[in-house]
């Protein structure tokens, strides 16, 4: 499939404390404040944005944004930026509230995966892939790019490893991961995604012609603030994809154990740990992905071209040691360089709260006192994608797939003060013998039955002939 279409589902974390770091609303009860405006706007907690994404309240208290339909991976990491700017107006205007109702109180959104309990939260990739392929064929090729790809696009963190044998309050060794998410994943393949959390899920929610489409959910995925992380994610597993729907001679790469390998990976900053193959002998983290690399490399583009590049780079990073270029650019290098420089000044070990709290700063989406926005700011983290933008990705639908349509209506809706119901394949307004319309292609960008569905919402909101002039 050379044009794909995807999407990114991020979960954000919540917490709310007072001036002196102790809690002070529940998470639901700041989910609820944080949400005020949202329920609203659209009379719920779920909701469908002018930019066609979803916004809603998962599971736990979780805010939740999931960006458009994209068959561009840089049009998704601009609408998964502006989803941390709507998410982080939300912030600042909650906690304006607060301050005025005389609370000492204020509400942070995190961008990570794993909450200071060890809760986890996820960041879930989607992938359209063709219904008549063998999707039963897909893992055994894909997980093992998978497990290893967290060398290049993991957010970095701290794990504190026990002995086994160890008493429950015995003191772990504190370590730097490639990602903390890795930890988190119970099987390889699983229609489950909390109870036994797997790295491709299996659920058969296509959002599409279920007789040509099926989505591929991989949620092994760390959130990442860096936008080259991001894209990375997203173009790599888009290449691997192509390569292993292509029919040809691939690389037989299948790991003995993928839950056992994912975690050796993540603690392995050399990348050269052996993982032992299903038939016999051993890999690394570093061959699995110079593996692919290599062996998708004649099926990119020229406009992607720099994304081989940049793997190549972050690879490189690996193998050598050598972060200069990493720790400017990817997630896990930045986070690797700050928990250093702030261990080494402090003269605290890596299990210090001060590096919890550095971690958790890192992710916090707030523009002006966030971490990871101040080392944007200082040129020491990546801007790749002019401010302009990201500001239309938080207002305009991709132009190129469904999601413009999508966007249409709830924005000529929105515009008309008409009440009306959106999913992500069919639209309706929401009165009586009102029938929706169906979108199941999503590769359509024009429809007649939505553009007679935006006509009547026109004329619902056009004021009556009998009305006084404004």
């Amino acid at each position: 499939m050379k044009r794909r279409v995807g999407g990114l589902e991020t979960e954000f974390g919540l917490v709310c404390v007072r001036a002196d770091g102790t809690r002070a609303l529940e998470p639901e009860a700041a989910a609820r404040e944080l949400f005020a405006p949202v329920v609203a706007m659209g009379r719920s907690s779920n909701v469908f944005l002018r930019n066609a994404a979803r916004l809603y309240l998962d599971v736990g208290s979780h805010p939740e944004f999931a960006t458009a339909e994209c068959d561009d991976w840089w049009e998704l990491v601009a609408q998964d930026r502006a989803g941390e700017r709507i998410l982080a107006d939300l912030v600042t205007s909650a906690n304006e509230r607060l301050a005025a109702s005389g609370e000492d109180a204020r509400i942070h959104l995190l961008k990570n995966n794993v909450d200071s309990a060890g809760n986890a939260f996820g960041s879930h990739e989607n992938y359209l892939v063709d219904r008549r392929g063998e999707f039963t064929r897909l893992p055994r090729y894909l997980l093992p790019f998978l497990v290893t790809r967290q060398i290049v696009t993991g957010a970095g963190g701290i794990v504190l490893d026990r002995a086994e044998d160890a008493a429950p309050d015995a003191p772990g060794r504190a370590r730097f991961v490639f990602s903390r998410r890795s930890d988190h994943m119970w099987e390889a393949v699983s229609s489950a995604t909390t109870r036994t959390r797997p790295i491709i899920n299996t659920r058969d929610e296509p959002h599409g012609d279920p007789t040509r489409f099926r989505r591929l959910h991989v949620i092994v995925g760390d959130s990442t603030m860096s936008e080259v992380s991001t894209h990375l994610r997203f173009a790599t597993t888009d290449l691997v994809l192509r390569a292993i729907e292509s029919g040809r001679a691939l690389p037989e790469l299948a790991l003995a154990d993928d839950i056992a390998a994912i975690r050796t990976v993540s603690r392995d900053l050399t990348g050269r740990d052996p993982l032992p193959l299903t038939g016999g002998g051993t890999t690394t983290a570093l061959e699995v992905q110079q593996r692919w690399l290599d062996h998708v490399a004649d099926l990119a583009d020229e406009p992607e071209q720099e994304v081989l590049e940049t793997w190549q780079k972050a690879l490189d990073a690996v193998a050598t040691g050598d972060r200069s270029w990493a720790a400017l650019h990817l997630d896990w290098a930045i986070k690797e360089r700050l928990v250093e420089q702030v261990a080494a000044r402090r003269g605290v070990g890596l299990e210090d709260p001060a590096i919890e709290r550095l971690d958790l700063a890192y992710h916090d989406i707030d523009p002006g006192t966030g971490l990871f926005s101040r080392l944007r700011a200082r040129g020491l983290a990546p801007s790749v994608l002019p401010e302009e933008r990201i500001e239309e990705a938080g207002t305009t639908a991709p132009a190129t797939t469904r999601a413009h349509l999508r966007g249409q209506v709830v924005t000529a809706a929105q515009a008309a003060g008409v009440d009306h119901v959106v999913d992500w394949t069919s639209f309706r307004l929401t009165r009586p013998g009102a029938m929706p319309v169906q979108v199941l292609d999503p590769f359509t960008t024009s429809h007649e039955g939505v553009d007679a569905l935006l006509a009547e919402i026109r004329a619902l909101g056009a004021p009556s002939s009998d009305a006084p002039p404004a």
